[in-house]
């Protein structure tokens, strides 16, 4: 049975690779990590630069981890994302018609060394050869995708006074397996036995016990 995190990448591999969207637009992708608005964690912005589509993936901290380390938490994310076409109804008006989800023809980030980092993690877990090259953005790209999280800062802004007490808590963790961590609205599960390990699934926590178990103490 695969793992969460091979399950994520079989379903990224399987997917359409589409040069141009349903407008006839390059589909190509830029990301970055940015703060969060009032809260101790990053997430993951990316936005395509031709065609405007934005969006805003994880919760945890990523920046001022090394490039290394930053690429484990946001490769999931990136597959997360277009896995599930961005959003709970998959409403993207820029997809042909079929509204079937599709992979990148491109992506890039603006820090050379992260765009190595990710491209060695994107390797590393067994995606597609030719989604494997994340590239350096262009200067028009980066200014682009800073009006974009601006504007979409504030919506997070306003939302955020209104999430549940849970989920703020769980602000600035990870799956201890295979490094994702769900958006603002997902809640982890936690280990009910020392509560200081954190999953985004039940098949994580249990590929984890045997690593886990070591070190596992209950919770005073």
């Amino acid at each position: 049975m695969p793992t969460p995190q091979q399950e994520r990448v079989n379903i990224f591999n399987g997917l359409r690779r589409l040069e141009l969207d349903g407008l006839g637009l390059p589909n190509h992708y830029h990301f970055s990590v940015q703060s969060l608005p009032f809260l101790p964690g990053d997430a993951v912005f990316m936005v395509n630069p031709y065609n405007g589509h934005e969006h805003t993936e994880g919760r945890t901290r990523i920046a001022s981890l090394p490039p290394g380390e930053q690429a484990k938490i946001i490769v999931p994310l990136l597959l997360y994302s277009f896995n599930n076409r961005f959003d709970d109804d998959g409403l993207i008006h820029q997809m042909h018609q079929d509204m079937m989800p599709w992979a990148p023809w491109s992506w890039s980030t603006a820090d050379p060394v992260l765009a190595s980092a990710v491209s060695a993690r994107l390797r590393a877990i067994g995606v597609r050869k030719k989604l494997c090259e994340v590239s350096v953005s262009g200067p028009d790209d980066v200014e682009t995708a800073e009006k974009k999280w601006a504007a979409m800062k504030k919506q997070l802004a306003a939302h955020i006074p209104f999430m549940p007490d849970d989920f703020v808590g769980d602000v600035d963790k990870s799956c201890n397996t295979c490094g994702f961590t769900p958006s603002l609205n997902v809640s982890f599960q936690r280990c009910a036995r020392c509560k200081q390990a954190y999953y985004c699934s039940r098949g994580c926590q249990k590929e984890d016990w045997k690593s886990h178990k070591k070190s596992c103490t209950p919770a005073p």
